[in-house]
């Protein structure tokens, strides 16, 4: 009797250990599958990732640099020495770091974002990508507990950063008002954006 309540036990451990490694393994192809996809969406109904739909209003960095100086002349920007199509945007500030520019100009400034070095569209526009992850059409089904088909999926890539994101940065920041964004940029977008709407209000 006591033969059999161990051999029960044994294949009862078994049976869970089992059960456990495929929860686990389809776990983690769930968080794969999930890091993989795009969470943004359409913005109005104009798709983000298609640079007619999000070019809006475009300007050049030099122009949007200039109509936020008017906003913030505490506002400094500097061109990336690693990557010469990325600004980065900065505050001078006293309690910043210490820096010298290109220029031998010793500055303290906090880093805020980043914008483009060329021409901004009015919209940031996503840059998608391709990768294998697993069939998540199978997951918990019984041909899923061994090998798991790959399917291809849509990820992130990179961004061409807008002009409007920029000024979302600066806004939450406090670094900006809407009356700046009024007067040098105008408050209204150039076309449908619920983004701008819903970051804004």
């Amino acid at each position: 009797m006591l033969g059999k309540d161990e051999e029960l036990q044994k294949r009862w451990w078994t049976e869970e250990a089992k059960e456990s490694a495929t929860e686990k393994r389809q776990r983690q192809l769930a968080e794969e599958l999930e890091k993989h996809q795009i969470t943004v969406e359409a913005d109005a109904g104009y798709d983000i990732s298609n640079m007619m739909a999000q070019i809006g209003r475009p300007l050049s960095a030099q122009v949007v640099m200039e109509k936020l100086k008017k906003c913030n002349s505490r506002l400094y920007f500097e061109v990336s020495p690693w990557d010469k199509s990325k600004i980065g945007v900065y505050l001078q500030d006293p309690s910043g770091t210490v820096y010298m520019n290109p220029r031998g100009e010793v500055l303290t400034i906090k880093h805020i974002c980043g914008m483009e070095s060329g021409i901004m569209p009015e919209f940031t526009v996503i840059h998608k990508t391709k990768t294998k992850v697993a069939n998540d059409e199978l997951f918990g089904k019984e041909e899923a507990t061994r090998d798991v088909p790959w399917k291809q999926v849509e990820t992130y890539l990179d961004q061409t950063r807008g002009w409007r994101t920029v000024l979302v940065r600066l806004l939450h920041g406090g670094f900006i008002n809407r009356v700046d964004v009024e007067e040098h940029f105008g408050w209204t977008p150039s076309r449908e954006s619920q983004r701008w709407y819903d970051q804004t209000r």
